[in-house]
Order: C-alpha cells, then sequence, then structure tokens
C-alpha cells in the first residue's frame, strides 16, 4: 500500500449542529438539540458511498475534560484510570459510570488529562461504521486532536484517543 494511500484516511468531525465529511461539504444538521444524537442519526447519510478507514473527531461539546495532577505514587495505567474515574464520579456523580474514560500522559512525570464521553455515543458510532463497511481508526475529542497535531512544536508524546474493535 502507497504511503499517500494512508493520508487519505477519510476523516469525520462530528459537532452539535454538523457533520464535516473530508473531501465532501460540510453537512448542516437541521433540528439539532445540541446532543449528539442528532448528528449521529444523520452520519449514515454522511458516510454514504465512502469507504475504507476513518478517524472521528469528536467536538467538544460532548467531551467532559479533568486534568489530574502528577502523582508519584501512581504506577500503572489501571492506577491513573481509577483516580479519573473516581476524580469524575465526584465531579459529575453517577451519570459519569456512563462513560468511557481515557487518560493520556502529557508528559513524562507530569499531569495527566482524563477524558469522559459517554460509552452509548461511542458504541453507537462503532456500530454505524461497521454497518458503513468503514473500518474506525480512532475516536478522539477536538482538543486531543488539536493537541496531537501540534505536538511536536510543544514536545513529545500523545493526548492519546479512543477507538473501539467492533468485536470489543
Amino acid at each position: 500500500m502507497s504511503l499517500l494511500w494512508r493520508n487519505k484516511q477519510l476523516r469525520i468531525g462530528l459537532a452539535p449542529d454538523r457533520i464535516h465529511v473530508s473531501g465532501a461539504r460540510s453537512v448542516e444538521l437541521a433540528g439539532a438539540d445540541g446532543s449528539w444524537n442528532v448528528p449521529l442519526a444523520a452520519l449514515p447519510a454522511a458516510l454514504a458511498g465512502q469507504k475504507g478507514e476513518a478517524s472521528v473527531v469528536l467536538a467538544d461539546q460532548f467531551v467532559r475534560y479533568a486534568l489530574l495532577p502528577w502523582n508519584e505514587t501512581l504506577k500503572t495505567r489501571e492506577q491513573w484510570a481509577a483516580l479519573a474515574t473516581h476524580r469524575f464520579n465526584t465531579l459529575h456523580g453517577p451519570r459519569a459510570t456512563d462513560w468511557q474514560i481515557n487518560v493520556a500522559e502529557t508528559a513524562p512525570m507530569g499531569a495527566r488529562l482524563a477524558c469522559a464521553v459517554d460509552r452509548t455515543l461511542i458504541n453507537q458510532l462503532a456500530e454505524i461504521f461497521v454497518q458503513a463497511n468503514i473500518r474506525l481508526g480512532s475516536v478522539q475529542p477536538f482538543l486531543v486532536h488539536a493537541f496531537n497535531r501540534i505536538r511536536k512544536s510543544v514536545g513529545n508524546g500523545s493526548a492519546g484517543s479512543w477507538s473501539r474493535s467492533p468485536a470489543a
């Protein structure tokens, strides 16, 4: 496979009032209510005729963030994930149990960025891409996507992403 083909990955931007599809026009969404339900319902039509692999960037309105200060007693990803889960449960209460939470290392011995997205949104996105016969490579919040694009000029590391294989 040529390297040029890899750069042709389909990129989807999902916002409350529109869907951006690389190489196509943005789709304005009538009746948008600020939730992810309207853009998700319109996504299959926006994907019609597309193929290959795609990455999705979620508008920050669909994501919750928490900055976790460096803690030298936390040694594993599981420990950081437990701290992030505790933090979101403390901040947002029982609804945080329905969120998929990822923690990204922003710098060695530095603060960690915890991101939470409604698990149903991630699962429904995965199902839509399976139905469209398009491989879903990753799902990232806009903040993470923007950071990863400029990270070489501000330092090393990645702020992470979500991905869910259909078998998971």
